[in-house]
């Protein structure tokens, strides 16, 4: 019996080191061209990002008081001040009461108009159009609109409830201590609903309608194929919209500050309008440094905590 014995060809033997190596030079070569392209992106994001980061950091640790004057470590001597601070714990509180507020307030409404305008048929586009358009306006005008609205002689809620025969119910909408930061809040509101109802009109597009079909075969009413079938439906863009409304919640400086700022006796005083104050009236760069810092810690943990919480319920 004869054994048929086979030579490999060197060549052969060699190829896959070769290719290996062919690889990963094209990888080097790929990930330097890469580079290369992300350089001066990486370079304005280090410059306008980065740095400001790293520089507030610093500034937290010093006892700066304006740009022109000198800064000397004094450790964590701001951060102490910033536990011994009243004010610093009202404003916390009443930004997360803001946030609350803009959450239910936006966030609800955009639902609630969603929902309506889902069941219109000709004026649909219009509605939708017109919903959207205070979105479109800044929130320092929307400040002086509402700054007027909410005017206690000539705006137009005191004196439309006047004319009502309701003057008793006529308020000092941004003078009273405890109407103040959801009469604001109302006019943020007002601003920003618009983004979540389109958002919730797109989710109401993508609900298969034979659902509906057979939720009626069934004998379900409208509220029980709201909350058996649309609700459900809703689900993952309800929770892009909570996150992304809280996100702006935390965002509430320009309304505030142009129609109360911050007042009437911190009444409306939330964290990043004393940080204003402190910086650029108080001239305390240092203590607004750390508040600049607990803003982003506590932005890093509402999304952290959010996120693992969207992701524990859609698993």
């Amino acid at each position: 019996m004869t054994r048929l014995t086979t030579t490999a060809d060197p060549a052969d033997l060699r190829a896959p080191a070769a290719t290996r190596r062919r690889r990963a030079d094209g990888a080097r070569d790929g990930f330097g061209a890469a580079f290369v392209l992300m350089l001066p992106a990486i370079a304005l994001y280090a410059l306008f990002s980065l740095t400001p980061i790293l520089l507030t950091i610093w500034i937290s640790f010093t006892n700066s008081g304006g740009f022109n004057t000198e800064a000397n470590f004094v450790g964590f001597d701001n951060y102490l001040r910033a536990t011994e601070d009243p004010i610093i714990w009202q404003s916390l509180g009443r930004t997360f009461l803001w946030l609350f507020y803009h959450v239910v307030l936006a966030g609800g409404l955009g639902l609630a108009l969603a929902l309506a305008i889902g069941r219109l048929s000709r004026t649909r586009v219009f509605f939708r159009t017109a919903f959207f358009l205070p979105h479109l306006v800044s929130l320092a005008v929307v400040g002086v609109i509402w700054a007027n609205i909410y005017d206690p002689f000539y705006g137009l809620i005191n004196t439309a409830l006047t004319q009502w025969g309701l003057a008793g119910w006529a308020k000092g909408w941004l003078s009273d201590p405890l109407l103040v930061l959801f009469s604001v809040n109302v006019a943020s509101s007002w601003q920003g609903f618009g983004l979540y109802m389109l958002l919730f009109i797109a989710g109401l597009q993508n609900i298969d309608g034979t659902l509906y079909e057979a939720a009626e075969i069934d004998g379900a009413n409208g509220w029980q194929k709201l909350w058996n079938v649309t609700l459900p439906g809703l689900s993952e863009v309800m929770t892009f919209v909570l996150s992304l409304a809280m996100i702006n919640g935390l965002k509430g400086f320009a309304t505030v500050f142009v129609m109360t700022n911050g007042g009437p006796f911190y009444a409306s005083e939330i964290i990043t309008t004393y940080i204003y104050r402190l910086a650029f009236q108080a001239q305390d760069h240092g203590l607004a440094a750390v508040l600049c810092i607990l803003m982003s810690v506590l932005a890093i943990t509402i999304t952290v905590a959010f996120n693992r919480w969207r992701a524990r319920k859609s698993s």
